[in-house]
């Protein structure tokens, strides 16, 4: 397989991983191996993590979402956390690192697109997500947690009490988009003592604010 004809296959996806080079050059792995690796020494393709790649810009035809990026990258993964509250305009701060939720090991990247980081939960603690579009088409979409899951992971992986003074302190913006029904439904399906006390914490500041 030529590089070109990858470039072809895979310019309107931006991200792929080893199998997938492959399956589509309809050669053995041993021969698909060198040349990708001779592809990322050359600068034509960009390694995120091992078997993990994107195209280098230059030979794109759409740019990757961070976001797609994130899910992809390490699988099952939901966008999440501060990221979350940044991308509902919640906070008023920039987040420079992607957060998400992962069912596998914790974990964390450096790489060209940013630093992404990864929070261990168990697979009954896997909900509260939606897919989203992201502006670039269908094999852009990506999952992102629902505000009030976004809420409840930044307490629940974070250490120490949350209190209403520590809520104030997180600044939060567009209360109003906040759902509180569905808030103590995640809360309550979480099954955590400590996640409970602080999310009260949480209502009742909100409470105050109106």
């Amino acid at each position: 397989m030529k590089f070109e004809d990858l470039k072809y296959k895979l310019m309107n996806r931006p991200f792929f991983e080893t199998q997938e080079a492959v399956t589509l050059s309809d050669q053995p792995e041993r021969q698909v191996l060198p040349r990708i690796s001779r592809w990322v020494s050359q600068g034509k393709l960009i390694q995120l993590r091992r078997g993990k790649y994107v195209l280098a810009p230059r030979y794109r035809q759409r740019a990757p979402d961070h976001f797609y990026i994130s899910n992809y990258l390490y699988r099952p993964s939901f966008v999440s956390l501060y990221t979350a509250l940044q991308y509902y305009q919640c906070i008023p701060e920039e987040v420079h690192v992607i957060q998400g939720v992962t069912t596998r090991q914790t974990a964390a990247w450096e790489t060209v697109m940013g630093r992404f980081q990864y929070f261990s939960t168990t697979p009954n603690r896997f909900f509260g997500y939606s897919k989203v579009i992201m502006g670039n088409g269908e094999q852009q979409s990506a999952l992102i947690a629902d505000l009030e899951r976004a809420l409840i992971d930044v307490c629940y992986f974070s250490s120490g009490k949350w209190t209403t003074n520590r809520w104030l302190e997180l600044r939060l913006q567009n209360c109003e988009l906040i759902n509180i029904n569905k808030l103590l439904e995640y809360t309550g399906l979480m099954e955590n003592r400590k996640l409970e006390r602080s999310i009260h914490q949480l209502i009742e500041y909100l409470n105050n604010r109106e």
